[in-house]
C-alpha cells in the first residue's frame, strides 16, 4: 500500500451505488487493515469488497489486489493438475471478477487482470508472503484454522486484508473454521474489526430458502 495523502480527493464513477449499510463497511475498511465482513448469501460481501478494493486500486494506495479463497474441490491435489497456477487456480476468481464488472467497466477490469493487478492467490502458496498491498479473502468458513492463521500473519505494515464469509455456507466439517477463527480473534484484538451485513439484494425468495435450510 502506498501513501493515500495524495490521492483521496479523487472521484471514481462506479456503475453500482452502495447502500448505507455498506458505506459504513467500505469507511470501516478504509480505517482498519484486517476487516472481517460476514453476512447470509446476497448481502453483498463480496460487492463492497470488490469496489472498496478497486478504490485502492484507482487512487494508487495499491499496487495490485490479491483474491484467495479455499479450493475444497481440488484440495491437495492442485499441484497434480495439468496447466500454470494461474490456470488452475483462476476459475477461482472468476466470481470477485463478476462483481468487480458490476462495480466498473468490465474491459478495464478485464484489463487489470492481465496487467496482474488483479491476481488469484491460492491460500496453498501464501506462506512466505508478505501482503503489503489488498487481499480480499472468500468463502472464508471454508477455510481451517491453520489457512486463517497462515493468512492473518502475511500483513505487512501497510496491507489491508478483507475476510468475507458466511458460516451458513460452509462446505467443511469442522465448526471451528477459519472464518470462526477470525471472528474470535476480533473479540480479543480491537485493531481487526467484524462487521454483518444484514440486508438483502437477491430476491425475497433466497432468504425464505435460507431460512428453511438453517433454521
Amino acid at each position: 500500500m502506498r501513501d493515500s495523502n495524495r490521492s483521496r480527493k479523487t472521484e471514481i464513477k462506479y456503475l453500482v451505488e452502495l447502500n448505507e449499510e455498506q458505506k459504513d463497511v467500505k469507511r470501516l475498511i478504509r480505517e482498519n487493515q484486517i476487516v472481517i465482513v460476514t453476512g447470509r448469501a446476497g448481502s453483498g460481501k463480496s460487492l463492497v469488497s470488490a469496489q472498496t478494493a478497486l478504490d485502492f486500486l484507482f487512487k494508487k494506495e495499491c499496487d495490485s489486489i490479491y483474491v484467495t479463497r479455499a479450493t475444497i474441490e481440488v484440495g491437495a491435489t492442485m499441484g497434480l493438475l495439468p496447466g500454470s497456477l494461474d490456470e488452475k487456480f483462476n476459475p477461482y476468481l472468476e466470481a470477485f471478477v463478476e462483481n468487480l464488472e458490476k462495480c466498473y467497466e468490465k474491459a478495464r477490469i478485464q484489463e487489470m487482470v492481465r496487467e496482474k493487478k488483479i491476481v488469484a492467490y491460492p491460500v496453498q502458496f501464501i506462506r512466505g508472503k508478505t501482503i503489503d498491498d489488498v487481499l480480499v479473502v472468500e468463502e472464508a468458513q471454508n477455510l481451517s484454522k491453520a489457512q486463517m492463521l497462515a493468512i492473518l500473519t502475511r500483513l505487512g505494515k501497510t496491507g489491508k486484508i478483507i475476510v468475507n464469509g458466511d458460516n451458513e455456507q460452509k462446505d467443511i466439517r469442522d465448526e471451528y473454521n477459519g472464518l470462526s477463527y477470525a471472528i474470535e480473534l476480533s473479540k480479543k484484538i480491537p485493531e481487526i474489526k467484524w462487521v454483518k451485513l444484514k440486508e438483502n439484494h437477491r430476491s425475497d425468495l433466497v432468504g425464505k430458502i435460507l431460512d428453511f435450510e438453517y433454521n
